[in-house]
Parts: C-alpha cells; structure tokens; sequence
C-alpha cells in the first residue's frame, strides 16, 4: 500500500465519520439521544479493526456532549489487540480518552482536535526481530511518510497525559525500558506552546529518566520548518543532552542536532546504542550528530576520556542485517591508563570513576597480578565495527612510549587489532592481535615484534648513567584460551624471545652479582666503572601457562651470566636464578647465584649459598647454548638488525665447540590482509 492511497483512504474515512456526526445532529436530539451505546463502539470497533488489521476495541462507554460546532468525547476502555507472539494481550490499553472534535473540519478530511486528555495509557513497544515489531500494522505495511506528509498530521491544541506507562523491549538485543509518563502543564513552555513530556523508569535495571521539549503541537503540520526538539536523557551516570531539529517527527527521522555526551563509563553507551565500547575513566564529548535513512552520523566531536582528549567523526549503520560504526579517533596527549579498560584492568592514577577506584582498590589487595575481568561476548557479538585510533603523544606512563596506531576490526564477534603499532624509545612494537569471541571460550592470539628499541629512555635516573646506550628487540607469539586476560594466559602456548645488544653496564653490578670480593671493594671505595654488553638473549618456551627459559645468556667484555626462570601463569609465581662467570681471575671470587622467587606481585631477590659454581670459561658457557641460540639467529636479526653483536657471539660459540648448526635465515613479513567492510 503505498503512501498515497493510505492517506487518501484515511482522508475518506475521516470525511464519512464527519458527515456522519453531522446527520445524526441535524436529524434532531431524539436520535441523538436515544442511540444505543453498543452501535457507537461496535462501529468503532469494526472500523478501527479494519484499518489496523488486529483487534481494536472499546470496552467501555461511549459519551459524547454535544455542541453546536465542538462536541466533546469521552472514551473508556479503549484497546488495541498485541501480536499473538507477545507475552501481553494488548500493545495499546487506555482508561479514558477525552477530546473535543471540530465537526465541520471532518468535512475537509482534516481532524482537529482542540484538547486531548489520555487517563492511565499503557503502550508496550516489542521488537522480536528486524522483521518482527508489534507495531508495524500489515494493513499499513508500505506507510513510509515524509516531512511533506506533516500537513496530514492532527490538529491538536492541547494534550495531556495523567499517569501514563510506556514500555519498550529490544528482545534480540536484551534491552528493556519501563517509562512513567506525564505531561508538563503550565510554566514558560505553556505560555508559549511549547510541549513537554517527562518520565522516569529503567533500563537494564539502572535509574533511567526522559525529558523532552518541542515546539508547539500545531508546528507539527509545517511542513516548510524543521520541527525543533530538545532531549535529556539520564542513565545512570550517563547523561545525553540532544538540541536541534527533526525533520519528520512522526517517524523521528531526520535529526540534525548537537549532541552533548557525558558519564563515568562510556562501556554503558550499549545500553542505548549497541556499540561494544571498552570500559573508560569519566568522559565528556560534544558534537554535531545527524540522521537520515537508517544512518547516524556524529561529525566533528570533541572532549576528554579521562585525561586524555579525543576527537573524531563516527558513522552508525543501522539499517543492514547487523548494525555497523566506522571511526576515525585521534587523541593529540592519550594517557595510557586511560586504554587499561582494553585489558580489564582499573586505572592506576589519574581521573577515575567510583568503581573504578573500588577496582583500583581490589586489585592493590589482591596477591594477583593479572586482570581477572571477564570479556562480555554479549557486546563483542552485537555490533560490527571497523575503528582507527591515533595517539600522536602518549602520557602518564613509566615507559617511554612516543605514540600509537591501533585498528580495531570487529565482525561477528571475530576482533583483529590490525594494525598494532606502538612507537617506542625510538623503536617500535607491532604486530597483530586477534580475538574469536564466536566460541563460549575465547581465544586470543597475538604477534608481536620489537625492533630496536633504545634503552636510555627507559633509564632517566643519572645513577644509571652507564645503561644509556644499547638496544633491544624480540618476538612475542603467543595464543591462549578464555575468558579473561588472566584465563587466557594461564593455558597460553607459544614462544618469548628477547635480546639486547651495545651499550655499557656498570661493571660494579657484575661484580657484586657474582660476589667478587676482590674487584667490588675498591669500586665500592672509588668511582664506578663501566664495562661493554656484547649481548643479552632470553628466549621462553611456553606450554600450558607454563614459562621456562631455553636460552637465558648475559655476555659482556667482563663477565658471563647464565641462568634459568619458570613462571607458573596459572598461579603467577617465579623462580629464577642467574650466575656469574668472570672472564679474568679473581681471588676471591665466591660466585653465589642470584634467586627470583615467590609471587610475580611481589618477588624475593636473594643469594643461594647452597649452591657455589665450579670456574668455567666463558666459551664453555656459551657453547652449552649453542644449538638454540642458533636457532633464533633469524629472530636477532629481525630485532636488533645485522650488525648486531649477539650474531658475533654466537659464532664464536660455534668455533670454540667444534659444531656448526645450521642457521635459517628471517622468513620475509607475509603482507596483511583485512576483513572486507561488511
């Protein structure tokens, strides 16, 4: 049925019920009076089915105080059937109606309504699917109106509504609103006919509240001028102010407003928008936000999450099979404790919400180092989305961070962080970091990779002034099962890889780790030296939340150190311990290995005295490493470069054992591929 043909069936049917009313008034009082009630609802109620194609009725009287041009109506009881799928029996319930009605205006097709009162109206909106709503009428289906339709529109002069209830359900997307409804009598909006509407209810059991304003009811039917409308909605901490125009406020479509958005978690947005955002500090954003067809656009915004600003444009989809937001972010100083929501962690300083300084407590308590949050699947599968943040100065951190490039590609549940670029002590970090929530129990899996990462930025303090050069890399690939950060790295698999090559240690430091009496006294009496780091190789295998050193080698020009370390991720505990080998005699020389121990919070450094090492050369040290280090060569050179250092060490390991491994060379970087936009 097209738009046409609906109007002008409505338009026919308000001209016979106008000259209908009409006849019955000239026909004289008597069989105005004398008529039965059960005519007048039965004729409504046959008419009024019809037209909606579901049961309407009226169960109650039927008055009417007559008048010569204005009659006044009293209804009671007055329902409309709900789809037979819904757990309630009507979608429209209303106790009364009272109106008055212009007689002769229904001869022009027109229905002006001076007042309209509603008394305990009770509307339930359902929507069981995109396919399936209680309030699209079949006999309608094709009813697309347009802001030229607004001249179609009632005439109404006053409305008001005494203890109305509004409910609406979202069952695909869990989501429920229960509204008390009133209208606003009297005050500056009256005066100058301004309509005001209020309620108060929940959503997904938090305080929910609605105040709107608009213009007057009869600006309604220009169609020329945007229809001016002013929303607060409370959730919550959240608040949303929306003041503009509407194009067509019979179907609410066409908002061209500035939208202001402010809360403690920009997480709760789901609630009303669907968008799986992460958990964040307080948050203030503001700008222009536009709809049309399905399309909502919220352009040129700006503000502050936590302590860092953010600015942007988004674009939200809603019209497809799965709802779609495509963003572009940029964060000109973006704290990093602001991302901590990313991982389920709280904030460690800076601006924080209540419960995420309850968080921030828990977790100062607890022996536990990992975040334990889970991921909620529900908001990973509601929404698809294709987001570009950029940190062009990171803050508020330890780690010398210079910048980010993070790309947030979500579909079907399935995320991929691609691309995962970190600028970092004049290196960079990057790589890939995948998570399939289409599973009960996720799975993440990542690759990383560290390239030539400076090691004076991470050294600032003038005490360690002789770690000021150097540089390090490796690989991190590492997948795991769960529901957390916590779960997944407790049943993780894969491999850590990580080496240092050039600068200078204090030689103060190698000594007293091996605790060579002999040379650490008088460096302790005089100024500290400095000797060369040839190189330093870590390299973890790990299997089942289980971390254990394959290859753990400190070489510089003084002194050798070797070592292991198990870390349990089930129950983050450590146990570690290194030894040294001076490269010259010393007398002296005890060479107590050096223990890590106990809870990865909050480890014990100490000495094993138990266990004295016998004197070995350095060579015979490097050579029991030999085969796995040789295996990494590839990794080496991929993260410190060619002219590193370690690939001098291992050949001459390779010489002074007599052996000679092969050595791969690095696998060329296979180019990315990214999910197509949906």
């Amino acid at each position: 049925m097209s738009t046409h043909s609906t109007s002008a069936r409505l338009k026919v049917i308000l001209r016979w019920i106008g000259i209908t009313l009409l006849f019955l008034f000239l026909a004289g009082f008597a069989v105005i009076f004398f008529m039965p009630s059960d005519w007048l609802r039965n004729m409504a109620g046959t008419t009024g089915s019809a037209l909606l194609g579901r049961k309407f009725a009226i169960d109650g009287d039927i008055k009417i105080d007559w008048d010569w041009t204005t009659p006044e109506v009293s209804i009671r009881k007055l329902r409309i059937a709900n789809i037979a799928k819904s757990k309630d029996p009507n979608m429209v319930a209303i106790d009364e109606i009272d109106f008055q009605i212009k007689i002769w205006k229904l001869l022009q097709a027109e229905l002006n309504l001076p007042k309209l009162k509603f008394t305990k109206p009770k509307v339930i909106l359902e929507k069981f699917s995109e396919a399936e709503k209680n309030w699209d009428f079949p006999a309608l289906a094709g009813d697309e109106t347009t802001s030229e339709d607004r001249k179609n529109l009632p005439v109404i002069g006053s409305v008001s509504i005494d203890d109305g209830k509004l409910a609406y359900r979202d069952l695909p997307k869990k989501l429920a609103v229960m509204l008390n409804l009133d209208t606003a009598r009297g005050g500056v909006e009256a005066q100058k006919g301004m309509y005001k509407l209020s309620g108060q209810g929940t959503l997904q059991d938090q305080p929910f509240s609605l105040q709107a304003k608009g213009g007057s009811l009869s600006m309604l039917q220009n169609s020329t001028a945007p229809y001016p409308l002013t929303l607060d909605i409370k959730m919550g901490s959240t608040r949303i102010d929306v003041e503009g125009t509407i194009a067509n406020p019979a179907k609410l479509a066409g908002m061209n407003t500035q939208l202001n958005l402010q809360g403690n978690n920009l997480a709760d947005l789901f609630h009303l928008t669907q968008i799986p955002l992460p958990p964040t500090p307080p948050y203030q954003l503001s700008g222009h936000l536009q709809q049309r067809n399905e399309v909502w656009k919220f352009n040129k915004f700006k503000g502050k999450v936590g302590d860092s600003d953010l600015s942007g444009d988004l674009v939200y989809q809603t019209k497809s099979e799965r709802n779609f937001v495509n963003a572009n972010l940029v964060s000109q100083k973006l704290d990093m404790d602001d991302l901590a929501g990313f991982i389920g962690a709280a904030p460690s300083k800076g601006t924080m919400s209540p419960e995420q300084k309850a968080q921030a407590e828990r977790e100062k308590s607890s022996p536990r180092l990992l975040p334990d949050v889970p991921i909620d699947l529900t908001r990973l599968r509601a929404t698809d989305m294709e987001v570009h943040l950029k940190g062009k100065q990171i803050i508020g951190t330890k780690w010398p961070l210079n910048d980010l490039d993070i790309g947030f590609n979500l579909q079907k549940g399935v995320l991929h962080l691609d691309p995962l670029d970190f600028g970092v002590a004049d290196g960079t970090i990057g790589g890939s970091l995948i998570l399939d929530g289409q599973k009960d129990v996720p799975q993440i899996q990542s690759d990383l990779m560290l390239k030539r990462l400076s090691l004076k930025p991470f050294f600032t303090d003038p005490k360690f002034e002789s770690l000021s050069a150097g540089y390090f890399g490796g690989q991190l690939k590492v997948k795991g099962n769960g529901r957390s950060l916590a779960e997944v790295l407790a049943t993780s698999d894969g491999r850590i890889t990580l080496m240092m090559t050039g600068g200078k240690i204090s030689l103060l430091i190698i000594e007293a780790a091996g605790l060579d009496l002999g040379q650490a006294t008088p460096l302790l009496l005089g100024k500290d030296k400095s000797t060369d780091i040839r190189c330093v190789i870590g390299d973890f295998k790990v299997d089942n939340g289980l971390l254990n050193s394959e290859i753990f080698v400190f070489d510089t020009t003084d002194s050798n150190i070797d070592g292991y370390a198990h870390i349990n991720l089930k129950d983050e505990t450590i146990d570690a311990k290194v030894e040294t080998h001076p490269k010259d005699i010393s007398i002296g020389s005890a060479r107590t290995p050096i223990t890590v121990t106990g809870r990865l919070k909050q480890p014990t450094i100490g000495l094993d005295p138990k266990q004295l090492a016998a004197r070995a050369a350095g060579a015979v040290v490097l050579g029991a490493f030999l085969t796995p280090v040789a295996a990494i060569i590839p990794f080496i050179e991929l993260g410190l470069g060619k002219d590193s250092d370690c690939r001098g060490l291992i050949e001459q390991a390779r010489s002074h054992s007599g052996t000679n491994p092969p050595i791969e060379e690095p696998k060329q970087e296979q180019p990315k591929t990214r999910p197509k936009k949906p």
